[in-house]
C-alpha cells in the first residue's frame, strides 16, 4: 500500500508537471479582430456557461472553447454563431480564491467564444439523440420535480431551481443532483445487483462464486453509457473510471482490497486528467471514500458483533455518513464556506429516497414503455424527501473560515492519529509532534488576527474596487465590495467574502462605500448580509443608490450602524493612541453633481506617520477644487482614481499628493480602463504604479516606520 501511495504522488507530480508545460506550449489563437462565423458542438452545459468542440472555421476545429451566457443549449446541440475568440485570462488573482477560468484552463480550455447565436439544431449522433429521447420522455411525463430527474438521471442540470439546489446545499446533500462518483456507483450497483440475482439462478455458477465475476462484466457497460448520457463531463468520467476499475478488481477476486483499487483508479485518472487533484469533486470523492474504508474497518467488526443484522445495518449507514462527513469537512469548508455537522441526518434519508429510490425508478421509467408511471412515483419519493428536508433544514453554519492548506494537512494527521490512536507509535506521533503543532498553528493564527502592523489589502476584483485595513488590534474595515453594471456575478461572495474568511475574519467593524456605482457597492450585499458588520459609512449620495430600501432594511435586520460621513470631518476608529484617523476632503452634503463619481467620499488614512489617500472615482474637476482648496492631500499611498480613468488623475493632483506608490484596481471588460495617458503621468513622475488586474492582489503595510509593499503576481 505504501508503494502505490509513492505511485500516485509521482503520477500527481508529473501531472503538475504536465500541467506546466501545457500552460506554456500552447495551440496558436485562431482568430482576428474582426467577427467571424464558428460552428460547433455542445460538449458541455450549466446554466451560465457552455463548453463547444468548434468544427468550423478549418483552423480552429477540435478546439474546445467556452460560451458564456443563459441560452438553453442540451448537450449534443449543434451551434452556430458570429463572434470573437478570446484567450482566457484568469482573473481575481488574491490568495485562496479562484475564478471559473483558472479551473477551465486547467481542463485544457484556455479560449472564450462571444458573439451572437445564428441557429442551433438538435445533435444527430446517437447520444444526443438518446439524450433528448430522455428529456423528452421525463418532461412529457408530468411527474413531479422533473428538473431533479433529469439532474439525477442525465445530468441536466439547467432547469434546477434555486430554491431547491440551496435546499440541498444547506442540508449537506448537494452531493445527490451532480453526476458524480456516487451517482455512477449507485447506478452501477442497480445493474450489478439484477445481474447478480439473474446470474445466481444458476446452481453452478452461485456455488464457484463466478456470478460475481461475470455480474461485474456485466455491468461494466452500464457506467459507460450512463457517462455518455449524462453529457461525459470531466467528474463523470473520472467517476466511471473508478467504478470500471472497481469491476476489474472483483473480476480478479481484489473487490476487497479497496484502498489498492482507488489508488490504481487515482493512477488511470491522474494519467488522462493531471489536474484533478486541484479539483473539488475529485478531492471529495476520494476523501470521502477514504475516510470510510477506514473508519468502518475499524467500526465493522464490533458494529457486527451486535448480532442484529437490522441494528448493524442501521449502524453500519450512520457510520458511514459521519466518516464520509468528518473525512471531507475542511475540504468542503475551503470549497463552499460552510458546513451542516448534521448532514449525516439528511443523508440518511437522501440517500435511500433519492439516491437509490427515486434514480433507479426514473432510470427504468424512462426507458421502458409506460415508464411514466414509474417518473411520477420516482417524482413523489423526491416531494417527499424534499419535505423532509425542508422540516430537518437546521444546523448549516454558514460562512465558516477557511483552512490554510497546512491547517487542512494538520486536520487530517489529527484525524488518522484519533483512528489509530490505540497505536503506540500512533499516541508518541500525536503527544510529541501533532499537538506542539497545533499549539503553534493556533498561536499563528492568533497573531495574525492581532498583529500590531497597519496592513491596507488591495483586493483583485476586476472591474471594480475593494480594500481591506487590518489594523492593530484586530480593527478591520472594508472600502468597496467590488461588483458590476450589469450581469449577477457577485463579487462580494465569490471574490470578497472568500479572501476574509481565509484571512479568518467573520467581524467587520468599518464598511465603507466611496459612492453607489455598481462596481462598488454591488458585492457589499452579500457582506453585510453573511457577516457581522459592525458600521456602514457612506455620504448623503447614498441616497441615489437605487437599492437603497433594501440595503436600509438589510442594516436594520442585521444591527449594523449607518453613518454619513461629509467634508471636514475627522474621525477615529479603534483606539485613540493605535487607531486610525480619517480626514474627509469631499463631498459637501447638499452639493450637486452630475456625474455620481465626482460625489465619491474622498478621505485619507493615517497610521501614525504613514497616510493613504483614497479619491474614490473623482474626475479632474474636483480634483482641481481640492488642490485649490489647499487640502492637505500629501499621501505616501494614493488609491488611484476612477480605475486609471483618462479623465482623472491630473498632473497637479498627483504632485499635490506626492505619493511614493500608487494603486491602480482595474479588470478587463472596459478597453478604456485604465488609461494610457494615466499609466503615462505616473511613469513621467516616476512613481511606481501597481495594478490588480497585473499583479493582482496588492498589500501595504506599516509598522508606523516604513512602508512595505507586496503582490501576488510579479
Amino acid at each position: 500500500m505504501f508503494s502505490l501511495g509513492l505511485i500516485v504522488l509521482a503520477f500527481a507530480l508529473t501531472g503538475s508537471a504536465r500541467l506546466a508545460i501545457l500552460t506554456v506550449v500552447d495551440r496558436p489563437l485562431p482568430t482576428n479582430d474582426t467577427d467571424e462565423f464558428y460552428t460547433g458542438v455542445v460538449v458541455e452545459t450549466s446554466q451560465k456557461l457552455k463548453v463547444l468542440r468548434l468544427t468550423q472555421p478549418a483552423e480552429a476545429r477540435g478546439l474546445r472553447v467556452v460560451l458564456p451566457g443563459d441560452t438553453r443549449l442540451e448537450t449534443g446541440d449543434n451551434v452556430r454563431l458570429l463572434g470573437r475568440l478570446r484567450e482566457l485570462e484568469p482573473s481575481f488573482k488574491n490568495p485562496h480564491t479562484s475564478s471559473w477560468k483558472w479551473i477551465k484552463r486547467l481542463e485544457g480550455i484556455n479560449y472564450e467564444l462571444r458573439g451572437k447565436i445564428l441557429g442551433i439544431t438538435s445533435g444527430t449522433n446517437v447520444i444526443a439523440r438518446l439524450r433528448n429521447f430522455f428529456r423528452t420522455r421525463i418532461e412529457g411525463s408530468d411527474a413531479p420535480h422533473t428538473d431533479v430527474i433529469k439532474a439525477l438521471t442525465i445530468g441536466d442540470r439547467t432547469s434546477l431551481a434555486r430554491e431547491k439546489n440551496e435546499l440541498f446545499l444547506r442540508t449537506g446533500t448537494s452531493h445527490v443532483l451532480a453526476i458524480s462518483g456516487f451517482n455512477v456507483g449507485i447506478i452501477s450497483g442497480f445493474f450489478f445487483f439484477i445481474a447478480r440475482w439473474f446470474l445466481r439462478r444458476n446452481e453452478r455458477l452461485r456455488l464457484s462464486g463466478r456470478d460475481m465475476k461475470y455480474a461485474a462484466i456485466l455491468t461494466i457497460p452500464f457506467p459507460f453509457v450512463f457517462m455518455l448520457i449524462a453529457g461525459a463531463g470531466v467528474s463523470v468520467i473520472r467517476a466511471t473510471i473508478m467504478i470500471i476499475v472497481y469491476m476489474f478488481a472483483l473480476l480478479l477476486d481484489r473487490g476487497r482490497h479497496v484502498l489498492n483499487t482507488m489508488a490504481v483508479s487515482a493512477i488511470v485518472i491522474l494519467l488522462i486528467y493531471p489536474h484533478s487533484p486541484f479539483m473539488p469533486s475529485f478531492q471529495l470523492t476520494f476523501l470521502s471514500l477514504l475516510a470510510i474504508v477506514l473508519c468502518m474497518e475499524r467500526a465493522y467488526p464490533r458494529l457486527k458483533s451486535i448480532g442484529l443484522k437490522p441494528a448493524t445495518w442501521v449502524l453500519s449507514a450512520v457510520f458511514t455518513t459521519i466518516a464520509a462527513t468528518v473525512g471531507t469537512a475542511p475540504i468542503v469548508i475551503y470549497h463552499f464556506y460552510g458546513l451542516n455537522p448534521f448532514s449525516f441526518i439528511h443523508n440518511l434519508v437522501t440517500v435511500p429516497l433519492m439516491g437509490v429510490v427515486a434514480t433507479s425508478m426514473s432510470l427504468v421509467g424512462m426507458a421502458v414503455p409506460y415508464g411514466e408511471y414509474l417518473l411520477k412515483l420516482s417524482g413523489y419519493s423526491i416531494d417527499l424527501n424534499i419535505v423532509v428536508l425542508r422540516f430537518l433544514d437546521w444546523g448549516y453554519l454558514f460562512p465558516i473560515v477557511r483552512p490554510s492548506l497546512y491547517e487542512v494537512v494538520l486536520y487530517f494527521a489529527l484525524f488518522l492519529a484519533l483512528l489509530f490512536i490505540g497505536r503506540k507509535p500512533v499516541s508518541l506521533f500525536a503527544l510529541i509532534l501533532l499537538v506542539p503543532l497545533l499549539v503553534v498553528q493556533a498561536h499563528r493564527v492568533y497573531e495574525n488576527r492581532f498583529h500590531n502592523d497597519f496592513c491596507v489589502n488591495f483586493i483583485d476584483v476586476g472591474a471594480g474596487e475593494a480594500t481591506l485595513i487590518e489594523a492593530p488590534g484586530g480593527l478591520r474595515v472594508l472600502i468597496d465590495g467590488g461588483g458590476s453594471y450589469s450581469g449577477d456575478f457577485d463579487s462580494g461572495a465569490r471574490v470578497v467574502m472568500p479572501f476574509l474568511l481565509s484571512k479568518k475574519i467573520l467581524t467587520l467593524d468599518y464598511v465603507i462605500n466611496s459612492h453607489p456605482h455598481g462596481d462598488h457597492i454591488g458585492g457589499l450585499t452579500s457582506i453585510i448580509q453573511n457577516l457581522r458588520v459592525h458600521n456602514f459609512v457612506g455620504s448623503a449620495f447614498l441616497a441615489e443608490y437605487p437599492n437603497l430600501p433594501q440595503l436600509l432594511t438589510l442594516l436594520r435586520e442585521r444591527g449594523t450602524n449607518l453613518a454619513l460621513w461629509k467634508r471636514g470631518e475627522v474621525h477615529v476608529l479603534g483606539e485613540d493612541n493605535d487607531g486610525l484617523h480619517v480626514s474627509v476632503f469631499h463631498p459637501t452634503p447638499f452639493t450637486s453633481f452630475e456625474n455620481l463619481n465626482d460625489a465619491s467620499l474622498v478621505f485619507k488614512i493615517s497610521y501614525k506617520d504613514h497616510h493613504i489617500l483614497f479619491p474614490g472615482d473623482i474626475g479632474m474637476d474636483v480634483e482641481e477644487k481640492l488642490v485649490a482648496a489647499s487640502t492637505e492631500l500629501n499621501s505616501h499611498v494614493l488609491k488611484v482614481a476612477h480605475h486609471g480613468s483618462g479623465s482623472s488623475s491630473g498632473y497637479p493632483f498627483i504632485r499635490a499628493v506626492r505619493p511614493d506608490v500608487a494603486i491602480l484596481s482595474a479588470g478587463g471588460g472596459i478597453k478604456s480602463l485604465p488609461s494610457h495617458d494615466t499609466t503615462d503621468r505616473f511613469r513621467q513622475l516616476s512613481i511606481p504604479l501597481f495594478r490588480t488586474d497585473k499583479q493582482g492582489l496588492v498589500t501595504v503595510c506599516s509598522d508606523g516606520k516604513r512602508l512595505t509593499y507586496t503582490v501576488f503576481q510579479e
